[in-house]
């Protein structure tokens, strides 16, 4: 189906002169409030008027049709309005009759695949999940009206994005390199009435596949670490491991539960500096032996790989690599009968527990030749990102409204790909509309008479 659209426009300008800005903001204007929607409504009622006539004559039919022998009459026209990002587009759609058996149908509808009493686009649903993935409600609802020329209210906004499946996380069957886990608190939704305080705990699942992309798992409120790991897992058999490795920051919950699904773990070493700071506050130490061991055991840990490729290293330095590792093990020993011999036992049993996941990293880059982090600053960034949008703009969430927010934000910033994907899915984008600008001309008005 091929139109040619004439676009008229009455443009009226003060010969006493005017600003370049003046007519550029009158021209967005016109186009966002009429221009735009009023193109995507005329292309609808020519569509509508040739499906329907062909229905009518016979010359197409119906994908479902009604009966045997369906013959269509005109029945009525029904006004409808969509919301869109180029404006509320109006259209009156003819219903048409099924002069057999009587039953009635809306060609455009079936045409367009819409739904029954859709009222919005999946593009304009896009746009909003993106914005307010950003930033609040509130503040999202007056961008879109203000640079957008989209009204669309808060309450409207909070509506559709509980009600989508944008968040959805593909399961990933395959293998990971390495699983990433952590969690932190929100200010969610009291309810006093079942003994629910405000404080939320959202945790976070992601992976790195064996080709170096990243794996969105999944983003829970209100679930525990054990029901997390059944989720993780999915459907692989009980021998098969969800990844190679777990990097986390040595949470209790979350080792026992994750560390089974994995080869091995890796404590992160920013926080094993950094929690000792606090159990020696624990322990009532002086300031000075809080800043000064810290940086004892950052130095003990801290052995750097070499960067070439394992098989271009040298037996030598292989072998220097495992001396440095047992001579780190010797040194934290000696560090944590410092702490017994000083009565900072909160401290010392600390580091008992967290030895002995310090050095898989080292363990792994000698048995496989593969690099595995020591920290988890890649899940810690992922991490302050949602605490922007969860804790700094908002409070009062619900868990399920907490979790689906983290999820649409870690599959926007972790997974662009499965993101777009998704979208392109809902949107049906197959290249089956053209819209090309031909001309732009004027009509002069007559020349004045001598």
């Amino acid at each position: 189906m091929q139109s040619i659209i004439t676009l008229d426009v009455l443009s009226a300008v003060s010969e006493k002169g005017f600003s370049l800005d003046e007519l550029v903001i009158e021209t967005k204007t016109l186009f966002e409030k009429e221009g735009m929607a009023g193109v995507v409504g005329l292309i609808l009622r020519l569509v509508d008027e040739k499906l329907c006539m062909d229905m009518v004559g016979g010359k197409r039919s119906d994908k479902k049709p009604c009966c045997a022998m369906p013959r269509y009459a005109y029945q009525d026209q029904r006004e409808r309005q969509f919301r869109t990002s180029v404006g509320t587009v109006r259209i009156r759609w003819r219903r048409l009759k099924c002069v057999g058996c009587g039953s009635t149908l809306v060609p455009l509808r079936r045409f367009l695949g819409l739904e029954p009493y859709q009222s919005k686009t999946a593009e304009l649903e896009k746009m909003v999940a993106e914005v307010v993935s950003e930033q609040s409600y509130r503040r999202s609802s007056s961008h879109l009206d203000i640079i957008g020329q989209i009204p669309v209210p808060k309450s409207t906004a909070h509506r559709w994005i509980a009600t989508s499946d944008c968040d959805h996380i593909e399961q990933n069957n395959d293998t990971l390199d390495i699983l990433f886990a952590d969690g932190t608190g929100y200010k969610r939704r009291p309810d006093k009435a079942h003994n629910v305080n405000n404080r939320g705990e959202l945790r976070v699942a992601l992976g790195v596949d064996k080709s170096g992309r990243i794996a969105p798992l999944g983003a829970f409120s209100g679930v525990s670490w054990e029901q997390i790991a059944s989720v993780v897992k999915g459907p692989r058999a009980d021998k098969v491991p969800v990844a190679d490795m777990l990097v986390s920051d040595g949470e209790c919950g979350l080792c026992d539960a994750l560390g089974k699904l994995c080869g091995s773990q890796q404590r992160c070493h920013w926080h094993m500096a950094h929690d000792l700071n606090y159990t020696l506050w624990q322990d009532d130490a002086s300031k000075d032996e809080r800043d000064r061991m810290p940086k004892a055991l950052a130095a003990i840990i801290g052995i750097e790989l070499p960067k070439e490729a394992i098989e271009f290293v040298k037996d030598t330095d292989k072998a220097s690599i495992m001396a440095a590792k047992n001579h780190a093990d010797y040194e934290l020993r000696r560090l944590i009968q410092t702490l017994v011999n000083k009565g900072y036992n909160l401290a010392a049993d600390y580091l008992i527990r967290a030895s002995k996941n310090l050095f898989s990293y080292v363990d792994r880059w000698l048995a496989t030749g593969m690099v595995s982090p020591r920290v988890s600053s890649f899940i810690e960034r992922m991490m302050r990102e949602l605490a922007r949008r969860l804790k700094r703009m908002a409070f009062g969430w619900s868990e399920a409204g907490a979790a689906k927010m983290a999820r649409i934000i870690i599959k926007r910033f972790t997974s662009a790909n499965q993101w777009e994907t998704y979208w392109k899915k809902r949107l049906n984008i197959q290249g089956n509309v053209v819209l090309t600008l031909r001309s732009i001309t004027a009509t002069s008005p007559p020349p004045l008479g001598r």
